[in-house]
Parts: structure tokens; C-alpha cells; sequence
């Protein structure tokens, strides 16, 4: 179990921080919906990232925040779904920091399948029973469908070599470490 000191409270909300920082880029990114295809790796990877760095209560504490901080920044999911985007991105956290020691791709893979089928399900069911019109409702179902996989497996992918590097300072005695 992570001890939650100084050091570990300062780390989370640095890790928090680039997160919202993230989020608040890519309402600029001139490229519409298609910028989650930039924003959402580079959640996921601060996700995961912190995880392997900090501990998973850091970790699960940015999963739940991130979603409500996007919302703050103007993005145009509803609020009553955002706590499905935030158990998407706690079941992230959850099944990668249950296989990152074993292994960090196993754990990438199944916790990026898990959110995505997680995500999915809550979207279909949420424009169901919130009677969204269909085109909406179909929108959203792609927004929150494969390209939830997508953007998690290359998270990922990012955050493999992210922590690699910066495990690599660490042991060298690097100025980089977090």
C-alpha cells in the first residue's frame, strides 16, 4: 500500500495538474471531436503514468477528478454522464495497477478492453434511459465506443516509455524524477 505522504500528495497533484493542462490544450486543437484522439492518450497516459509512479490511490484520485476538470474546461459531455467517464477511467487505473507488476502491456491491454466495454455500456444505456435524440445519442455512442480502446491502448503506449525514461533517471540518479 502506498504511504501518502508529502512527496506522494505533491506528485498527484503534479500529475493532476498536467492532466487538466492537457484537457484545457486540446479545447484549442482545431480539429473538433477529432482532437480526443490527441487529449484522450494523453489523459490516459497521465492515468497510467501515474499509477506506476505515484500508486493507485494517486492514480484513482486523478481518474475520478479528470472528467469533472473536463468538464470545467468546456468540454460538451453531459454531466450526469460524467461519472460513468470517470468509473471508465477508474477501472483503467484498477486492472493495470493489478497487472503492471506482473505485466505492464497485459495490464495496458485488459484495463484499456475493460474501460472501453465499461464506457460502452454505460452510453448505450444512458442515451436509453435519458431519451437522447437519436442523432445526438449516436454521436455520443461513437465518442464512447472503439475509440475509447483507441485512445487508452495509446496512452499506454505512452506511458511504457514515460516511466521506463524516467525510472531509468531515477537510477542513475537522474535530476528527473518524479
Amino acid at each position: 500500500m502506498t504511504k501518502m505522504n508529502t512527496k506522494t500528495i505533491t506528485r498527484t497533484a503534479l500529475m493532476l495538474a498536467l492532466t487538466i493542462v492537457f484537457q484545457v490544450i486540446g479545447r484549442y486543437i482545431p480539429l473538433g471531436p477529432n482532437s480526443n484522439f490527441i487529449v484522450g492518450p494523453l489523459v490516459n497516459a497521465c492515468l497510467l503514468i501515474t499509477a506506476s509512479l505515484v500508486g493507485f490511490f494517486g492514480a484513482a484520485f486523478i481518474a475520478i477528478a479528470a472528467p469533472f476538470g473536463a468538464i470545467l474546461t468546456g468540454a460538451t459531455v453531459p454531466l450526469p454522464f460524467t461519472p460513468f467517464i470517470a468509473l471508465g477511467n477508474l477501472v483503467l487505473v484498477i486492472i493495470f495497477y493489478l497487472l503492471m507488476k506482473k505485466s505492464s502491456i497485459v495490464g495496458i491491454i485488459a484495463g484499456s478492453i475493460v474501460k472501453f466495454l465499461t464506457l460502452y455500456a454505460s452510453i448505450l444505456v444512458f442515451t436509453n434511459l435519458a431519451k437522447i435524440p437519436a442523432k445526438k445519442a449516436s454521436v455520443m455512442i461513437f465518442t464512447f465506443g472503439w475509440p475509447q480502446l483507441v485512445t487508452a491502448l495509446i496512452g499506454g503506449a505512452i506511458a511504457l516509455v514515460v516511466t521506463r525514461l524516467v525510472k531509468a533517471q531515477g537510477n542513475n540518479n537522474g535530476i528527473y524524477r518524479i
